[in-house]
């Protein structure tokens, strides 16, 4: 078995011209047809294999490459020349895969038509391949294009690769992507959407540095993946998404602070921030137009108001329907400003440094090799989790204990550091197995306090945001509709409050699972 480390990019067909132009060396063209195998029930994806049989200039090779092995773009590779266009059963006999198919029937799935280029380049004591494929992926009548350039580190240190990569992504777009052909051709073949989260999962006896690294990847991952669904179709669950994503990254590097104290770690963290924020008013806008105005508009006395007024009561009605309507229009035009930079940062050169500076730092950086490190990546990961979660449970309990008395302010940042405990339980939990009922009830109690602490910060922000938007039109109806669509905040935050509390005191009582 060989181990590939390599960096796929995501481009536009257009731009193949301008990255060639940058990378000098021999230079050869294919074209690789393949079609890939699997069970009736995709036993293999299942598992985290993809198989294929290619035909290409040197012949018909069988592939099987399974999920990450090694780096974050480190894959196990199994490839072997074959005589027909179907599996070779012997040869898969002898790769991991065999117990997976258990001697079920294969049959294709997919197929990829795809012409490669590829250079060799040689760089500061290192050797790279540069790949750059065009073409398309076909699952019966259904067709995706394929616009990639790989980058695949055939010799010398990894830190020449990210920087081959900073240099192109800085003249030419491209998005770094952890998704493979066969995972698109899969989405293709099913009629799939999104894919799920990406999650690790960490072995019992897995290191500090071992778990940071496992968990760094599958962060990465969702990034670039939120993101590119974010880019090619906008909306409030995939905003919503890509924030989660960036703040549940920025989250692991300061629950793994001893490991990520370095520059480029607290860049990439800094980055992180700004990307959340950048998405921070298109996300503010989607809860308020979905829990505040939505529901005004679509309650009885704000709908059927369009024919003449019967009574006072049908009069004023229909008032409040028209600045319901002039208030909406001036929240429209808000949210699609909103997205408008919500898109400018995923499509910006900013966001595709921070991808690659991420996964720079993540496989290459000076944390991975500093010997002053050594004990720390080398200690236990289940010490290390709990303690962590220990210090920020018992942060929590001491900060919420007298929640009537915090400012908005301060229960924001309580908030917050619910949130952090709720990330860091989801990635460093499955650490713990002894308890699952335990650790399902401290989830839950987690959950519900953040999320109790979250309608209070939005509750705070809502007057804010709404007076904001009619100021922004002008408009003295719209005005009207914010000032009623806000008014009573201090009845309900007293409501939300009480429930805060209650939340909290499950939160308190509950035990620990690690």
């Amino acid at each position: 078995m060989d181990h590939e480390i390599e960096l796929k990019f995501l481009i536009a067909p257009e731009a193949s011209d301008g990255v060639l132009a940058r990378l000098e060396g021999r230079e050869a063209v294919r074209q690789l047809d393949a079609t890939y195998f699997d069970t009736v029930d995709h036993a293999l994806r299942k598992a985290g294999f993809g198989l294929r049989i290619r035909d290409g200039e040197n012949g018909r090779k069988q592939t099987l490459k399974s999920a990450s092995s090694g780096g974050v773009f480190a894959r196990g590779e199994w490839e072997s020349a074959v005589d027909g266009p179907e599996p070779d059963r012997d040869l898969l006999a002898r790769t991991p895969a065999a117990r997976v198919i258990n001697g079920d029937a294969l049959a294709p799935v997919f197929v990829t038509r795809v012409k490669r280029v590829t250079r060799l380049v040689e760089r500061d004591g290192a050797t790279i391949e540069a790949a750059f494929d065009q073409g398309e992926l076909r699952a019966d009548d259904r067709r995706a294009e394929v616009s990639e350039l790989e980058l695949e580190l055939k010799a010398g240190p990894p830190r020449v690769l990210f920087d081959l990569a900073r240099d192109l992504a800085a003249h030419v777009p491209l998005r770094l992507s952890l998704v493979s052909k066969a995972e698109r051709g899969y989405a293709l073949a099913l009629g799939e959407g999104d894919r799920p989260s990406a999650e690790a999962t960490l072995a019992a006896e897995a290191s500090t540095g071992e778990a940071l690294q496992a968990l760094g990847r599958a962060a990465l991952d969702r990034l670039c993946a939120a993101a590119e669904a974010l880019r090619t179709r906008p909306g409030p669950e995939r905003v919503h998404k890509l924030r989660v994503a960036a703040r549940r990254f920025r989250t692991l590097l300061s629950t793994f602070k001893t490991l990520a104290g370095a520059p480029d770690a607290r860049h990439v963290k800094a980055e992180l921030k700004w990307l959340a924020g950048a998405l921070g008013a298109a996300r503010d806008l989607d809860v308020f137009i979905a829990d505040v105005w939505r529901p005004a508009v679509e309650s009885p006395l704000a709908t059927d108001q369009t024919g003449p007024a019967q009574d006072p009561l049908e009069a004023e009605a229909q008032d409040e329907a028209r600045a319901l309507a002039a208030f909406g229009k001036a929240l429209l035009a808000a949210q699609t400003d909103a997205y408008a930079k919500a898109g400018q940062a995923v499509d910006s050169a900013r966001f595709r440094a921070l991808a690659i500076d991420a996964a720079a730092w993540l496989e290459a950086g000076a944390w991975t090799t500093d010997r002053r490190l050594d004990k720390r990546r080398a200690r236990p990961a289940a010490d290390f989790a709990a303690n962590a979660l220990d210090r920020a449970r018992r942060r929590i309990r001491k900060d919420g204990r007298d929640l009537a008395a915090l400012s908005p302010e301060d229960r924001h940042h309580l908030r917050i550091r619910g949130k952090k405990l709720r990330y860091a339980v989801e990635d460093l939990g499955g650490l713990f197995s002894d308890h699952p009922k335990r650790r399902a009830r401290f989830v839950t109690a987690t959950k519900a306090l953040q999320d109790a602490l979250g309608l209070l910060t939005d509750q705070a922000g809502r007057e804010v945001l709404a007076r904001e938007v009619a100021l922004s039109c002008d408009d003295p109806e719209a005005a009207f509709a914010a000032g009623r669509l806000t008014a009573g905040g201090a009845e309900q935050e007293a409501a939300l409050l009480a429930e805060a509390q209650g939340a909290y005191v499950s939160f308190a009582e509950a035990k620990r699972f690690w």
